[in-house]
Parts: structure tokens; sequence; C-alpha cells
């Protein structure tokens, strides 16, 4: 009797795995928020991944919300009927590189108002992808100024602006020893356009022989400012 010989055989079946569909992509904005500058530019740029030519597609930026349109770019026109009146006359749209998938928007000038988050979005006709991102806006007012008034007899009052600030600013009385001095009071103000201008008031008396300084500084770009006087002079 001839042995059983059994033959096992493997049948491999193949995998199909999912191809990426096609036309789909990725939009990469700023990897880190954006610092701009009161009165100066900014870009926020945005590109495509994988890369492709988005002549032909929609970019559209907005503020805080769809409807906070800052710049769209369609189909080789920028349409700017729903653009915020905010923005109208300071957006650039940059397109040297659009084939490649990349984009790019100047603002000038910068205004408090632009501070806030934003989103970069690409749009085909099946398909679109967005990033997020966040800019801060800053600025370093004026040098202040002191201006002497005289009071009673023994008092000298003294009066330290300055304007031009954003956020609002820290502001402090020093004497000569660094040590802070309390002022009688002072106010901080935002003018038209949004920056600070700050006003604050120091009464000395008038025997002291002791010089004192003003400072301002924005927390934000830790930049100070300041102005010394001497009582005595």
């Amino acid at each position: 009797m001839k042995p059983l010989c059994v033959v096992i055989r493997t049948l491999l079946l193949p995998v199909l795995l999912p191809w990426p569909s096609s036309g789909q992509f990725h939009v990469i904005g700023p990897s880190a928020p954006i610092n701009a500058l009161v009165g100066e530019e900014a870009v926020l740029s945005c590109h495509l991944d994988p890369m492709m030519d988005a002549q032909n597609m929609e970019v559209r930026w907005y503020r805080n919300h769809p409807s906070g349109l800052v710049h769209r770019y369609g189909a080789s026109w920028e349409h700017m009927e729903q653009q915020m009146p905010e923005y109208q006359g300071r957006t650039e749209f940059l397109k040297e590189n659009i084939t490649k998938g990349q984009a790019a928007l100047r603002i000038h000038p910068i205004r408090p108002f632009d501070e806030g988050v934003y989103s970069c979005l690409f749009e085909k006709s099946t398909y679109n992808s967005e990033a997020q991102f966040e800019m801060f806006v800053t600025g370093s007012g004026v040098s202040p100024r002191i201006h002497i008034q005289p009071g009673n007899t023994r008092e000298v009052k003294l009066t330290c602006t300055s304007t031009g600030w954003y956020p609002e600013p820290e502001v402090q009385w020093k004497d000569l020893q660094g040590q802070h001095l309390a002022p009688d009071f002072e106010t901080k103000t935002k003018d038209k356009n949004g920056l600070f201008d700050v006003e604050t008031f120091l009464t000395m008396d008038k025997s002291s022989r002791e010089g004192v300084s003003c400072h301002i500084r924005n927390p934000i770009l830790n930049v100070e400012k300041e102005v010394y006087i001497s009582v005595s002079d």
C-alpha cells in the first residue's frame, strides 16, 4: 500500500489597498503665529501638499469666520465684492508660484484690527481644504515726554505722555534707585486706529534733589522707552 501524500497549496490573493483619491490635498499654513508690526506689512503664506497647480482653484483668506472675507482669488480672477471694508485697498494676492500650489497674501499697512485667527482655504470643484493660523499685532509708540506744571508753593506736577502703542502698554514712574513711584492717576485711551495713548501724572516735592523717569513698555515685544527729568533742574 502506497503512503498517502497530501499536497497543500496556498493560494495568495492580491490585497487591494485604497489609493489616495485623485486631486485631494492638504493646505499647509504658517507653523507658528505671525507677529505683525503696526504700520508695516504681513505676508500670509500657504501651500498645497502634495504640490499641484492651483491656477484654476479658488483661494480665500478669511479672519475669525468665513463671513469675514479678507481676500478671494478664483480661476485667475480676484473677486472682491464681499471683502470686508476694513481690508479694502490693503491686500495683495501674491501668485508667482501658484502653479506650484503656493500662494500668499500681503496686508499693508497693518492695523490693530488685523489681529485674529486666519484661515487659508483652497477649493476645487470636488474638494477643498484649509489651514488655520493666528496673527498677533503689536507696536511701540513714540518716546515719552514729560511736561512740568507748577503746583502749590511746595509741589511740582509732572505729566508723562506718549502715543501709538499696541497692545495696552505698561507704565511706570521710577526714582534714581529704580524704585517704583505710585502715580496720582493715569489714563490709557484708544485713538481712531485702535492704538493706545498714555498719560500719567506724578506730584513731587520741589525741594527734592531726586530725578525721576517715566517708563512705557510693550509687553509683547519687550520694548521699553523712557524719559528722565531732574526736579532740581
